[in-house]
Parts: structure tokens; sequence; C-alpha cells
């Protein structure tokens, strides 16, 4: 770090002393590329000094600046994808920086005139943009966000190639990027990265997600965005910490009216949900922007309100296996069948404030961004275990609010050599179930037995042969929990920027500077629970039986024959095929737990759970600091070379408890650990564009990936024959990344790439459980001699990880054919997969020796598989058609495969079978203020979310949420 230091000091003096003569020897040239019929910016268009390699890209408001120019007579050319080339002479002064306008004619056929629709436009912003860029990334513009009928930011995220979606309810909520999970890629709107508050409370998981780095996109409305691009190779000026991609979410500026007027903009809609019928979904947006004093100062203010029915049915298999003899032979037996009715509503709320004012040398904006996500769901459960020959019904009430704040101060400033981008940020973000309740009721006879050799029958058989009874199913336990997760993240960045002239032919930009960033994050849980009612459980069921009596008719028990709400229904559950009883009265149970919780003196019908509601929680720190040095040399107009290298540290400090069983309850202490961690991370970019329809680009990077917080804050669980470790000494993984695209372009094509990329990853971390007799490697532990422990930690896999796949995206307009094809519009994008990880696994083989003891022998292994959440193959298809005032876009998205779960017996793995869904987006532009009439339709074939297991195919879960419309109106004043 120091020596890194020590170079950029030496290159500062350096520069300051060599060049600053060269600067006031120098002119400039600073201009803007415009669309001559609309007169909106043209961003990604390519400006070069023709005979010369001095050359930019506009940004996204269509500007360019050109440094260190020597004086003399130019001729400058624009070049953008969609429309005709364009060249002007500019005499380039000493001293002085020139201005100049490029406006741009939209190609057309001989002797027509093209009018360029906001959707053909978005288009060619997005091929432009990412063509233009030295980074590898993919774009989504923001006309064609709100062409497609997108529930959230992630379903747009999700248009792209490469990226594949998790989903809650039929509505994307966290994204992986080339196969990797969410917690391996980044989220950031306008580059302030958004923090991982990932907290789930799903009572239908197996585990909940505590601590993950991955950031939630549900709460983020697709009507806020200015942008999208997924950047999946990364540049120095990057933080490192991403191993499959960046999303970076653009938020709009004010655009200048023509004659300085304020804008102002209105979109509303009504919605329907297919599943549950309902009507009363909506959505609000309203928006003002204006420029003022001549168009240097901007504001940009939106608000968004919206409400979204997200229920769902659901199903859960469980499978074992118990024939172990014959390899892959053996058949997996089912061991149970969850049915689930989930009604969720869920409310999002959003507000943006974007300033910024413009001067001659630099520009100051503040990002203001506000998102509040409350999302209320009830589960009403049935469940039949095959082996005890029990079934269960249960309900909860799980409420979960997720606020998000973030703040960005830019500062960009020429000062003499250098241009210099100060940026700093502020993000706080919490999650939090105020108040979550579950009550769950067992009939442990369920009617199975005598019925056969069930195991090898199908859900949609099992379910239907219990014999359901409401007044057998007895309360048997009610917990409560309630979670606050908080994160709070402060940052800084400050870059260097200069232009070497060095000859026509070579020029460089270099590039330099330095980031920190703080990070402090706490987490709180409360559980409680009145457990073993079945068993005994005087005082709850007494306490309860004093308020109601009328229960005692049932045999002095509670039952869920007490609890069923007439007035719920569960109408044509998974589409009839699977039989589902008893709509538990999730009011009625607010009110008796009202009753067990307050009248239980002796603590006997309700206690907290200390050892759940302390272990978890934990608060700490981390201070993350960067800095690096990057050169792009443009050689001719043809060659650019990126070189450059990244040294980036993360120092994390972590308080967390650690509990110990002992006899009559637990035991506990805790602990603070403090772990850096330090990396220097090369790259090299190279661009070649032999032809004018042709561009080679080739990454070398380094990224990392820093542990989870659930798996570094330094807290263990010791129970009698089990210890739950979190493993702080966890190191980062690693991965070599190498990229190579192919890009065929120019006006008829459109934009036609082709993406090889290859990640070796060493040292991710994976759960481990293992078999152990000594605590040696753990001094941290209490050391007890010789005994057997099932050890269950985190690991970093010694085994290096290979990923790689091929991507493949065209996105075009048919301008030159003739009526009515002219006016299609056209994006496919198709990628596949493949991985090789190896997983941990421990085997405790027991066997009798001679003399008749029993003797136990630990093996441990490694298997291999695909990463867990990597599909196969993705594709998007998107086919469109603009005609004047009207627009139509039907658009398939196709996921094939997904891993879900592993496991060394392929009979207990766990793949997505293959997913499509249909959408339809309509829109017709009235000639009156503006108004726009809309209509969606999402998932028009009603396709299900299927899981399958690996051996049998059998599903392994079901999730279906119907059919959702809507219909509404934007105006623009």
């Amino acid at each position: 770090m120091f020596l890194i230091i020590k170079k950029i000091k030496f290159l500062l003096i350096y520069l300051f002393v060599t060049f600053g003569v060269i600067n006031a020897q120098s002119g400039g040239l600073r201009g803007v590329v415009k669309d001559i019929q609309t007169k909106d910016a043209l961003p990604g268009a390519n400006i070069i000094i023709v005979g010369t390699s001095i050359g930019a890209a506009t940004d996204v408001e269509g500007k360019f600046l050109l440094r260190n120019v020597t004086p003399g007579q130019y001729r400058i050319k624009a070049t953008y994808v969609g429309y005709d080339a364009k060249e002007m002479s500019v005499n380039i002064v000493s001293g002085k920086t020139v201005e100049i306008i490029f406006e741009l004619n939209a190609v057309s056929v001989e002797g027509e005139t093209v009018v360029v629709t906001a959707q053909a436009s978005g288009q060619k912003e997005a091929i432009n943009q990412q063509l233009s860029s030295i980074q590898i990334k993919n774009v989504v513009s923001m006309a064609r966000i709100q062409e497609l009928p997108d529930a959230n930011a992630a379903e747009s995220v999700a248009r792209l190639p490469g990226v594949s979606l998790l989903r809650e309810g039929g509505e994307g909520s966290r994204v992986v990027i080339r196969g990797l999970s969410p917690q391996y890629n980044q989220v950031t709107i306008d580059g302030v990265q958004l923090p991982g508050n990932v907290v789930s409370n799903d009572p239908t998981e197996q585990t909940s997600i505590v601590g993950d780095r991955a950031t939630n996109l549900s709460m983020i409305s697709s009507s806020m965005l200015g942008g999208i691009e997924v950047i999946k190779a990364i540049t120095p000026d990057m933080d490192a910490a991403v191993l499959g991609g960046v999303v970076n979410f653009g938020l709009r500026k004010a655009v200048k009216d023509k004659e300085g007027n304020p804008t102002f903009g209105l979109t509303t809609q009504g919605s329907y949900n297919g599943l549950k019928e309902t009507y009363n979904d909506y959505m609000f947006v309203g928006s003002y922007e204006q420029r003022f004093f001549d168009g240097s100062f901007g504001i940009f203010l939106q608000g968004s309100t919206e409400k979204r029915n997200r229920s769902s049915n659901r199903l859960g298999a469980g499978y074992i296996l118990e024939d172990k003899t014959h390899g892959d032979e053996g058949i997996p037996n089912i061991n149970s069948v969850n049915l689930t009715d989930v009604f969720s509503e869920k409310e999002r709320h959003g507000a943006t404030l974007v300033l910024d004012y413009a001067y001659e040398d630099g520009e100051i904006g503040m990002m203001n961004f506000f998102s509040k996500s409350d999302t209320k769901s009830d589960y009403r459960n049935q469940s039949v275990n095959l082996v005890g020959d029990d079934v269960f019904y249960s309900a909860s009430d799980v409420n979960n609010e997720l606020n998000v704040i973030t703040n960005l101060l830019s500062i960009k400033q020429e000062i003499p050599i250098f241009h210099v981008d100060l940026k700093l940020s502020h993000t706080y973000s919490e999650s939090k179930n105020p108040g979550d309740i579950s009550f769950l009721f067992w009939q442990d006879v369920g009617g199975l037995a005598g019925l056969g050799n069930l195991t090898k029958l199908r859900p949609i058989e099992l379910v239907k042969l219990p014999n359901y009874n409401s007044s057998a199913s007895r309360l048997n336990t009610i917990t409560t929990s309630d979670n606050f997760s908080r994160e709070r993240v402060l940052s800084a960045s400050l870059d260097f920027q200069t232009d070497l002239n060095i000859l026509d032919f070579l020029t460089a930009k270099v590039k330099f500077g330095g980031s920190y960033l703080y990070r402090d994050r706490s987490y709180d849980i409360n559980t409680g629970h009145a457990g073993n009612i079945f068993l005994g459980g005087g005082n709850t069921v007494a306490n309860i039986l004093k308020y109601y009596p009328d229960m005692e008719l049932n045999g002095s028990s509670v039952t869920v024959s007490n609890f069923i709400d007439n007035s719920y229904s569960f109408d044509n559950f998974l589409n009839g095929d699977y039989p589902i009883h008893y709509p538990i009265d999730i009011d009625f149970m607010k009110q008796i737990l009202k009753i067990v919780q307050t009248n239980s003196p002796d603590n006997e019908s309700y206690q907290e759970n200390e050892s759940v509601s302390l272990i978890h929680d934990y608060h700490g720190t981390e201070d993350k600091s960067a800095a690096y040095v990057m050169a792009t040399f443009n050689i001719g107009e043809s060659i650019t070379v990126l070189p450059g290298v990244r040294y980036q540290n993360l120092t994390t400090n972590y308080f967390a408890y650690r509990g110990k069983q002992v006899p009559g309850g637990y035991q506990y202490t805790d602990t603070t650990t403090n772990r850096p961690n330090g990396y220097l991370l090369p790259a090299l970019h190279l661009r070649y564009k032999p032809f004018s329809w042709l561009q080679i680009h080739f990454a070398y990077t380094n990224t990392l990936n820093y542990p989870d917080f659930n798996t570094i804050v330094p807290k263990y669980n010791i129970g009698t024959g089990s210890i739950s470790y979190n493993n702080f000494r966890l190191k980062p993984a690693t991965s070599e990344n190498f990229d190579l695209v192919f890009s065929i372009y120019n006006n008829e094509i459109g934009l036609l790439t082709f993406d090889g990329f290859k990640k070796r990853i060493e040292d991710l971390i994976f759960a481990s459980t293992m078999y152990v007799t000594s605590l040696n490697d753990y001094p941290d532990l209490p050391q007890e001699g010789n005994r057997l422990f099932e050890f269950s930690t985190f690991i970093n896999n010694p085994i290096a990880i290979d990923v790689w796949g091929i991507e493949t995206d065209w996105q075009t307009h048919f301008w030159y054919l003739p009526e009515p094809f002219s006016n299609i519009v056209l994006n496919f994008n198709y990628t596949h997969i493949f991985s090789e990880a190896s997983y941990p696994r421990s085997e405790l083989k027991n066997e009798y020796n001679e003399m008749g003891e029993l003797t136990s022998t630990i093996i441990d292994t490694f298997y291999s598989t695909r990463l867990l959440n990597q599909p196969n193959d993705i594709m998007n298809f998107s086919l469109g058609y603009d005609y004047k005032g009207f627009s139509g876009r039907i658009s398939m998205l196709y996921q094939d495969n997904i891993f879900k779960r592993p496991d060394f017996w392929n009979q207990l793995r766990v793949h997505s079978d293959k997913y499509t869904r249909w959408d339809l987006s309509l829109k017709q532009t009235l000639p009156w203020y503006g108004i726009q009439l809309f209509f969606n339709l999402n998932n028009l074939t009603g396709t299900e979310d299927t899981d399958l297991n690996q051996k049998n195919s059998f599903p392994a879960s079901i999730e279906r949420y119907g059919m959702t419309g809507d219909i509404g109106l934007r105006i623009i004043l």
C-alpha cells in the first residue's frame, strides 16, 4: 500500500512538472452530440480527430471534452450507430477550449424521413454506450425500461444476457450474474453501492438468511430509473469486490425544455392479480423537472407509490435416500409434502431528488434516493409427514419493512493538467420484522399406516391419502419473532485524470486515485415460544380455555377446528391438483397470542427463547480502503490498451455472543475479532477495431468477494454433541477473469455480440458440516479432550472452481425494410454457462471390530457438481412494433436447469425445471398533452416456478403466482 502511494505521488510531481508547460501551450475541444430532429442527447457517440488517435466518447448527456490538443486546424468526426456520421472543421487555439455542437441525422431509406421512436432511440443509446465503454457491459435504456411490463428493477436487469433471477411470489428479488449467486455481485445507484441487507423470515424456507451481502432489488421500482448497466469486466477505478458483475442503476437528471419551462409527469395505473382475483393494486408516479440559469442548474424530483398483490401457491416435497448401496441407481423415497397458501401484499414508496449545476470548468451534482418497501404476508400451511404418519397445520403472519436512503455529492472540476472527480456518499438501510407469529397444530395419526409402501409415490398422489381431521389436530407450539437489521455506509473517492497527446498516433488518458468506505452494521433478533402444548402445556391450554370455554367441547384441548376462517378460501389451489384444508384465522391467532403472553406468571405458557435471541445478535464495523493507477492508450483509431492495478484492503471488526449448553440452560460469553485482508489486483483491457463494423475486446481482471456477515461474526453454539461455529478467519474469495467479446455493428445490423468468459475462483466460501474428535485447530473453543462432535462451520474451499460460458446478444431496428416491416424492433440474447465446483463432505462410518466394540471412522472428502444458483441456459426475446404513436412489445424470458440444492448423492440434488414466461406490453400516445395509454400483461400463460428432484424428476417445489395485468396512463406536461 505504501509503495503504491509513493508511486502515485511521484507520478503527480512528474506530471505537474513535465506537462505543465504543454498544457499552457495547448488547447481543448468541448462539445455535445444531439439528434438533429428531437435535440435529444446521444450518449456513447464516438468523437475522433481525423488522422490522429485523439478521441473520446460522449457521456450520458451527450457531452465530450478533449484536452491538451496541439493548436491547429482539424477535422472532427462524430459517429453513432443508427445515425449518419458527420465531420466538422475546427481551429484549436492555444490556451482556449473551443465549443461545438454535432447534430446527427438518423439513418433513413433514400428520400424518406425517419422519425425515431423513443423505444428505437433507447435501443440505439444502449448499443452505443456498450460499444464505447472500455468496460465490458450491457445496457438497458430508460425507454426500454418503460416499454416492458417489469414489476421492479430486478425484472428489468434480467432482460440482459447472463442474468437470471431469484423470485419471490413471481417477482424478482435478487439477481444471479453469470451463474454466480447474488452475494457475489454488487448493486450501485449512480456508482454508490447499495448495502446488503437481506433478512428472510419466510417460514417455508429451511433456513433464514441473516447477513447476506446481496441486495434485495424488489424495493426499487423500475419507474425511478434513468437506465441500467451490468458491468461484467471492471476497470481498476472500480470497487473490485465482485465476482459476477456490477449492476448500476442510473437516476435521471432534469432535461432542458426548449423554452425553459418546467415539465411535469404523471403515471397512474391499476392492476389485476389472476391468482387471487384482486383488482385493487395501483401505482402512481409523479415527477417535476426544470433547468434554470440558461440550463446550467437542474432539478429533477420524482415520487412514487404502489401496491402489488404478490400472493402464491406453493408446494414443497422432501426426499430421503435409504438405498446407498447402489450408487446413482438408488431411488429416493418421498418423506414429506408441504402445501402453502401465501397471501402477500407489497407496498413500495420511493422518492428521488437530483440537483446538478454545470459551470465552465466543472459540475456539481447531488443525488438523493429513498425507498420504502412494506410486505405483509400470511402463510397457511398443511404438511404430511410420511415416516411419522403425521399431519401438521400451521399459519404465520410475517411483516417485513425495508428502508433505504442514499445520498451522493459529486464534484467534477477541471484544474491545470487534471480533471478531478470527488464523490462523497452516505447510505443507510434497515430491515425489520416487528412481530412475526406462527401457530402449529399436530394431528399425530394421519391414517397412512397400513396403506403399504408409499415411499415411491409422487407428491400429488401422497397428499390425497391422509385422513385430514381438524378435531384431532391439537395446538402444538406458538412462536414469535421480531428482528432488526441496520447498516450505515459512509464513503469517499477521489480520482485524477489527465490526457497525454504523445504523438499523433499515440495518446493516453492517465487516471489514478483512491477511496475509503466505512460500514457500521448490526443485527438483533428476539424470539419467544409456547411449546410442547400437545404433550402437556397445562397453563397454555388453561389460559386459552378461560377466555374461550367452548373449546373444551373438543376433548379439553385447543384444535385447529377452533381456528378455521370460513371467510377465507384457498380457491383453485395449485390448479386444483393438491387438496389443502382448514384455512386458519390469523386475526384470531393474534387474540390468542395476547392471552398466552399476558397470562403466564410462571412463564410456563410463554417464554422468551434466550438461546436464539442472544446467539444470533451481532454488531461491528468494516473499513475498506483502496488505491489504483491505470492508463488508457489509444494507438491510432483502431487500438485501445488499458493496463492498471488496484490495491484493496478490508478490515473487519465484529462483536458477537458465544453459547455453550450446560446443565440447566446455556452459558454465554462474548468476543470481538479484528481481521485485515489486503490484495493487489492487476487488470488489462485490449480493444481492437480492425474494420468499421467489427470490434474485438479482451479483458483480464482480478476481483474478489468478501465473506458474508453471517459467516465471520465470531459466534459459536456448543450443544451436547454438535457445534455451530462461525469462522472469523475466512479469507476473501478471489477470481481471475478472462473475457473475449466480438461485436459486429453497423446501421443495418445494429449490434450483434459474442462473448466468451472464464473465471478461476479460489477460496470460495462454502458451508461445511464435518465430524471432529479434536478441537485443537480452533483454540478459541473450549478444549474438551477427544469427543466426537458434528461440527458445522464455513470454510475456504481449497479446490479452485472454474466457471465459463458464452453470451450472444442481438439488438436491431429494421428501419431499412419496406413498410410495415421498417417499424420492427428486435432484442434477443442467449447465455449458456458451465461450472465445476467441489463441495466438502464428511462421513461417519460406524463398524464393529472383532471384539464387538463399535468404532467410528471419519472420512473427509469432496464431491464435484455445479455452483449453487447456476443456470445452464438463459434466453430473452423481445419483438416490438412502433407506428406513429403506437408501440407494442411481446417478450419472452426463458431459464433452464438452475442448480438449487447440492448434495453428495445425486438423488438428493435439486434443479429447476424449464421456465418460459411471456409478457405483452401495448402503448398508444394520444395527440393531447402528451397522454400515453398503456396496457400490460405479465406471465400470459401462468407459468409456474418448478424445481425437480434430479433423480426421479418429481417436483421438489412448485410456486404458482398466475397472471397479472396493468392498465394506466402517462401524462407529460
